[in-house]
């Protein structure tokens, strides 16, 4: 957690929730911290943003913010961007030998054709996944574990259903034990956060020890998957001989932290809660989701529309100068789209604000659809559908407990670390 953000949590714990933070107080707030961590309601505060400008400078993390959706897709797409420069200006300011100095290896912070080439070996490998088992092993899992809760009228959603959920379907991909998975997840939010927008001595220093507990865990599994390749993701990962790629130990490393766990535990753990508490907002779209599963596709996709696991895109530095929205972004200059802000844009979207689950089409960023779209978000989109099924399989009802439930704050992620649900069963 950054400074800024304890700082905006310790408002928020005082009873300054978001209906009555005042708006010129919140948009001072989003100049330090564009994400708006903990705040429950941050899009008022883009919406107002949005019609005065598409993009903005925010002095915090020093760099600009896109808001608009029309701006977010051409910069999605746009290759005179580069985020390896974005850590050469990270590297500079908190020294050499840190981890940004190893994200230049990480697959989200490459430019240029070693990205493109990187990106076509893990599709390749993604490609080769045996989806139709995955999903059927996903739904036991959860089958399994809401009945085991069969008793509990009430019970916290993130730490029985969605801490557990990603570190399976990661342990059955990757061959590592789910027992041994739960102490490195635990790693994975200090990783995270020394990939975020907002930058300090603390989470630099956290990013650092985390990766020393990667390697220090995944090492040896790399050296013996080296040895004797299975058939599991992480040996088609280490090399495919027909393209002629070889990856090094250092490169294994960062796609397991980085796609696996920030990319699927971190992000997949915000998105089960944030369903449950979407579904449990909206009894009557539930009802009909019940009623006709064929709608469980668009609803998911509505909720990753309407509130966002990942809410900014890594930051990358403009090449040269270009224009958006009618500012200057000058060579040099960082920058981030703000997925949640644009994902709320009445230009590109009507009624945004409201949660409609017959949205169609629903061309949301969320994925950030372009240069750097996300790998999983075939896996995401699988995991997510199987927990929507199995909260109508298993609930005729439910309902969040306010008080006894809390926001995750963290830089540019949305959801809950607590999320207590009242639940009547089916």
């Amino acid at each position: 957690m950054s400074d800024f953000a304890g700082s905006v949590l310790h408002c928020l714990s005082a009873g300054r929730g978001s209906a009555l933070v005042d708006l010129r107080q919140a948009i001072q707030w989003f100049k330090q911290d564009p994400c708006l961590p903990g705040l429950d309601d941050p899009y008022r505060v883009y919406a107002a943003l949005r019609e005065e400008s598409a993009i903005h400078w925010c002095e915090g993390p020093n760099l600009w913010v896109i808001v608009a959706y029309q701006e977010a897709v051409e910069q999605l797409k746009d290759h005179r961007f580069s985020r390896q420069e974005h850590l050469d200006k990270l590297i500079s300011r908190f020294g050499a030998g840190h981890i940004f100095d190893r994200q230049k290896n990480d697959l989200p912070y490459m430019d240029g054709t070693d990205h493109a080439r990187m990106r076509h070996h893990v599709i390749n490998a993604y490609r080769r996944i045996d989806f139709p088992s995955l999903k059927g092993f996903t739904k036991a899992f959860l089958d399994s574990r809401l009945e085991s809760l069969s008793r509990q009228k009430q019970f916290d959603v993130v730490h029985e259903v969605a801490d557990l959920l990603p570190v399976m379907v990661v342990s059955e991909l990757l061959g590592v034990p789910a027992d041994q998975q739960e102490q490195v997840g635990r790693k994975v939010g200090s990783f995270v956060r020394a990939r975020g927008l907002t930058q300090t001595e603390s989470t630099m220093e956290r990013g650092d020890d985390s990766m020393a507990f990667y390697e220090e865990y995944f090492l040896p599994l790399i050296h013996e998957k080296r040895k004797k390749p299975s058939s599991d993701l992480l040996s088609r990962l280490i090399a495919d001989p027909q393209e002629g790629v070889h990856l090094s130990d250092e490169q294994l490393l960062l796609i397991i932290s980085s796609n696996f766990y920030s990319a699927s535990i971190y992000t997949l753990r915000l998105l089960v809660g944030t369903l449950a508490w979407v579904m449990a907002l909206n009894p009557d779209s539930f009802a009909r989701i019940q009623d006709n599963r064929e709608l469980v596709v668009p609803a998911l996709e509505e909720v990753l529309r309407w509130d966002a696991p990942a809410q900014a895109t890594n930051a990358s530095v403009a090449l040269e100068d270009i224009e958006i929205g009618g500012k200057l972004v000058k060579a040099g200059d960082s920058l981030s789209v703000l997925v949640g802000a644009a994902n709320r844009d009445p230009k590109a979207f009507s009624d945004p604000d409201q949660f409609l689950i017959d949205r169609h089409p629903n061309p949301h960023l969320s994925f950030a659809p372009g240069l750097h779209q996300c790998l999983g978000l075939q896996i995401a989109r699988m995991k997510g559908e199987a927990a929507l099924h199995a909260f109508c399989d298993h609930f005729s009802s439910l309902s969040v407990i306010q008080s006894e439930s809390q926001r995750f704050v963290g830089d540019r992620f949305r959801g809950f670390d607590r999320l207590m649900l009242d639940v009547f069963r089916r």
